[in-house]
């Protein structure tokens, strides 16, 4: 029978590592959507898009689990979030398909938490804001409204963006 080498036990490698706690992660991925990470600081936890717990934070629980009535959102991310969808939407591959079908039309701009059927209008709380989509079906660049009752946390759970904004968010909230 094969057997570890004393050094690689369990017990031993614990006691190896534990005085090196900077070797250590504390952070573990969001269970409804892999996009997000959850760090516990202090005595709460932290979701952001990034291993970095100090990268800006979606928001703050008083839980590991997440909760829509727990949940306290960052208006900064909120406000990080609209600015980038206000400048760039119009890159986004997943709303530029969507805009063919817009045409001289206000089109919403939604998070992916729950993807409406086609030619649904996604639930308000959902919606980030609303781009107009010239006569061609293409998004015009920098008319974006904000959607005032949209919510970071929802019953369903945390934000979930499109694989272009989620790239770019984390680009934008990545810490200095």
């Amino acid at each position: 029978m094969w057997r570890f080498p004393p050094q690689y036990l369990p017990s031993k490698m614990l006691r190896r590592f534990s005085g090196n706690r900077q070797f250590l992660r504390f952070f573990s991925r969001y269970p409804k959507n892999d996009q997000i990470y959850v760090h516990k600081v202090g005595s709460s936890y932290v979701a952001n898009l990034s291993e970095n717990p100090k990268d800006t934070p979606i928001g703050f629980s008083p839980s590991e689990k997440i909760d829509h009535e727990t949940f306290k959102s960052n208006p900064e991310f909120l406000d990080l979030l609209n600015n980038k969808i206000k400048d760039s939407i119009q890159k986004d591959f997943s709303f530029i398909m969507e805009a063919g079908a817009n045409a001289n039309a206000f089109m919403p701009i939604y998070d992916f938490r729950e993807i409406p059927n086609y030619a649904r209008t996604p639930e308000v709380d959902d919606i980030f804001g609303y781009v107009l989509v010239d006569g061609d079906g293409k998004i015009i660049p920098g008319l974006y409204e904000v959607n005032d009752l949209y919510r970071l946390c929802n019953g369903v759970g945390l934000v979930k963006l499109t694989d272009y904004l989620v790239d770019e968010m984390r680009k934008a909230t990545a810490a200095a």
